[in-house]
């Protein structure tokens, strides 16, 4: 998911089966996920616009470069899970493109950047991922949808975790045997920003932690494309949650159902970031024209 992704509206995946019991009648899905609970902690209003009152928005270019880099990211790992090997760079560019141009209907305006140019962009960044992150990941599983039990914290949860890649041991140091290494997994997170997060951010990542409990694992990272003024940068920043981590997680998924349920929806502070027609597709409804 990208930076630019966090306020959008998922879907319950079409193959998805719900035994019975599982969804909640009284949350506007059915469940919850990391990015209904990111949204509603980073703004409430926000979430009723998005999932109460169902208000959708177009999607902006970049989060259109987003899901095509996303896409060509995902083909690219499905193939080595598949063959052993990934498929070439120029395939991979080409799923990016096939994917852009499908979506790129969707955009409403191309005032802020040209198609041709954001297209490119996209291309440019699936190529220094390709480049500089594929050789070193093993994939285990890609674009793949987790469901909590409710017996975790009383509210069913359901999500997408980008990949579950395979690492050797970093405990383990120079005790590895490189005939028979020791690889664990850890759950990766891919985003197109155009600035790399603070290592402390990724630290209190909640999406991550979310990850973590449904993988049942402690290592957890984000590996970042930006497009920056200086060229088009990768970067991976890893990160562990302790158990402490994930049980805040579930305290705060079941005060945030509550919350929900009871209707109450607050507006965000105005002097933050996220306050602000660029990043708030809802901000006219809100607070008026700026």
């Amino acid at each position: 998911m990208s930076e630019e992704q966090d306020d959008v509206v998922e879907e319950i995946p079409k193959e998805q089966k719900f035994e019975d019991g599982w969804l909640d009648p009284e949350l506007p899905k059915g469940y919850l996920s990391p990015s209904q609970v990111s949204m509603y902690r980073m703004c409430s209003m926000q979430y009723m616009y998005a999932y109460i009152l169902q208000l959708r928005k177009p999607p902006g270019i970049a989060q259109l470069r987003g899901t095509a880099v996303h896409k060509g990211v995902e083909a690219t790992h499905l193939h080595t899970i598949a063959h052993g090997i990934p498929m070439s760079m120029d395939e991979g560019a080409s799923t990016v493109s096939d994917k852009f141009d499908a979506k790129a209907s969707e955009i409403e305006s191309w005032e802020e950047e040209s198609q041709g140019d954001a297209k490119d962009k996209a291309i440019r960044m699936f190529k220094v991922y390709y480049r500089e992150a594929v050789p070193h990941i093993h994939p285990i599983r890609v674009e793949h949808n987790f469901k909590w039990s409710r017996d975790l914290c009383g509210v069913p949860v359901l999500g997408v975790i980008d990949l579950v890649d395979s690492i050797l041991d970093p405990d383990l140091g120079l005790e590895n045997d490189p005939e028979n290494p020791n690889r664990i997994e850890v759950v990766s997170d891919l985003k197109t920003v155009k600035s790399f997060w603070s290592e402390s951010r990724v630290h209190n990542s909640a999406q991550l932690t979310f990850y973590a409990i449904a993988e049942n694992t402690n290592r957890v990272r984000i590996d970042f494309i930006a497009a920056q003024k200086t060229g088009t940068k990768y970067k991976s920043v890893s990160s562990t949650r302790s158990r402490q981590d994930k049980m805040i997680v579930l305290e705060d998924v079941t005060s945030i159902a509550y919350q929900i349920k009871q209707g109450n929806f607050y507006r965000c502070s105005p002097d933050g970031w996220n306050c602000a027609p660029l990043y708030c597709g809802y901000y006219a409804k809100c607070r008026g024209k700026k």
